[in-house]
This record gives structure tokens, sequence and C-alpha cells, in this order.
């Protein structure tokens, strides 16, 4: 299961998350439409890391519990199915076509 946190991580570590250009702060509504979904986008990914980061302390403080002789069961759930996050982008787009 460690190992599974681990792979999860590096492959959200590798995603590359748009930035926010002075194109998307000074257009209209489209434009702000973008720049919620590059926001929404980047804070999903953080959190997603935050929860493995979690889950990871929480199988590392358990080992350790274990050695010195207490149990817990907190690091024993089962991982929720991962799916790579999907950047949205939006058709109607300045110079998409």
């Amino acid at each position: 299961m460690k190992d599974e946190i681990k792979r999860r991580l590096d492959v959200l570590n590798k995603v590359k998350v748009p930035r926010i250009s002075a194109r998307d702060l000074r257009g209209g509504m489209q434009e702000r439409l973008h720049r919620q979904e590059k926001i929404r986008y980047g804070l999903d990914i953080k959190d997603r890391k935050k929860k493995l980061k979690k889950k990871l302390s929480l199988i590392e403080q358990e080992k350790e519990s274990m050695r010195v002789g207490a149990f817990s069961t907190d690091a024993a759930e089962l991982l929720e199915d991962f799916d790579e996050p999907v950047f949205r982008k939006i058709r109607s787009r300045r110079g998409f076509f």
C-alpha cells in the first residue's frame, strides 16, 4: 500500500498546473471561466497530494507503533480508486481553432 501511495504522489508531482496569465486577468466572462477552471484544477491536485501525504504519514506512524507494541487500524483503510486529474479545456477559448 505504501508503494501505491508513493506512485500516486509521483504522478501528481509530475502534473503541470497551468499558470494564470495577465491575459486571463484582463479578459471578460470567458477568461474568468478559464481562470476558475485553472484554480479549481490546481486546488484539486493540491488537495489530493495533501490527503496522500497524510495517509503515508499514518502508515509510518502505524509501523512505528507496531514496533513499540501498540496496534492501530487507522492506516488499514483501503485506498479509493485513483483517477488521474484531467484539466478540462473549454472549446470556445480564444485561439482554440
